[in-house]
């Protein structure tokens, strides 16, 4: 008899359990589909007022637009993008915190830094590439070159002679120029500004003779500046009677800033599919396209897969240009 009693009463709690569990799924899952149902923070890594925060603001107008709930964006810059990164790690993968990365932060800063705060792989699940701008390669019209070819001859008969500008040690700038020095065999020096204005001034004045730069339309447009080629795979509908570098010689040649969205590691797969969907119906919208290409960008899209692949094949691309150049944050 007590055994029997003992055993119904095994019984009942396995079926209090299995309801419970069942009840917990079921309310999760309406969740999920419910998603969103209130605000959305979107952190940017970069500080108000530059490309990075304007596309992260566009971005969050047209996905409140789409979602249904306000898209708010938060600027928390520093530490070279990991101080936003590390928060959006360590968030709560429900969706409701999400990361406007950049290839700085996923792709450039695991070979920059030996100790980081977060792991760009294992600690984030990618929803969308946004955009890119690329690089591109202009010089003082002072130096006797007007196309890729004979910037390069010049180049090599006169190898540490010409300098390049960039923003700072470590920046897509820097390594650009380090990039092209590799493919293209020659010995550009690289120096150093405090930032991207400051870089262009540089070349303006005289100090250097060429720059990696992705805002250099209105300087390039009046002449006192001479653009190269740009350095995207394919011609950029932001400038697309400027040729790329690739196609001038140096096929491979591509050094692009680009940005996506992640989240969490773990957010549900239904928010991220809702997400990636979502950004990518808004960039098709011509407002968006339009924003973008005032940026000097290209819009971008596509799968989380491919977004993943992106990541993965610039880093191991990266870490090779920083180890052949010996490149070191901060210095």
């Amino acid at each position: 008899m007590f055994l029997i009693e003992k055993s119904g009463q095994c019984m009942f709690f396995y079926k209090v359990f299995v309801f419970i569990a069942l009840s917990f799924i079921s309310f999760s899952t309406f969740c999920q589909s419910d998603y969103p149902n209130r605000p959305i923070k979107l952190v940017c890594v970069h500080a108000p007022g530059g490309s990075a925060d304007a596309l992260s603001r566009v971005l969050a107008d047209r996905l409140s637009k789409v979602l249904g709930q306000s898209v708010i964006v938060e600027n928390k810059p520093g530490a070279g993008t990991m101080l936003g990164a590390s928060q959006v790690a360590s968030a709560q993968p429900d969706g409701y915190t999400l990361l406007m990365a950049s290839v700085t932060t996923l792709s450039i800063n695991p070979s920059l830094y030996s100790q980081m705060s977060y792991n760009p792989i294992k600690d984030f699940t990618t929803v969308a590439m946004v955009a890119q701008t690329p690089s591109v390669l202009a010089v003082s019209p002072t130096l006797n070159a007007k196309n890729l070819k004979e910037l390069i001859e010049l180049l090599k008969a006169n190898p540490g002679k010409y300098n390049y500008s960039s923003p700072g040690q470590g920046t897509s700038a820097h390594l650009a120029g380090a990039l092209f020095n590799s493919m293209a065999k020659v010995d550009v020096v690289h120096i150093p500004y405090k930032a991207s204005a400051s870089a262009v001034v540089g070349l303006l004045s005289g100090e250097v003779q060429l720059t990696f730069e992705n805002s250099l339309v209105p300087f390039s447009k009046s002449g006192k500046l001479r653009p190269i080629g740009i350095a995207s795979l394919k011609r950029s509908i932001s400038w697309p009677e400027l040729p790329t570098l690739a196609e001038q010689g140096l096929p491979g040649y591509e050094s692009t800033v680009w940005y996506g969205v992640v989240a969490p590691s773990g957010t549900p797969v239904d928010i991220v599919k809702k997400l990636n969907d979502s950004i990518n119906l808004v960039l098709g919208h011509k407002e968006m396209i339009d924003k973008i290409k005032s940026l000097s960008g290209d819009p971008v899209g596509g799968s989380t897969e491919y977004f993943n692949d992106r990541i993965k094949s610039d880093t191991q691309k990266w870490a090779q240009v920083i180890k052949a150049a010996g490149v070191i944050a901060g210095e």
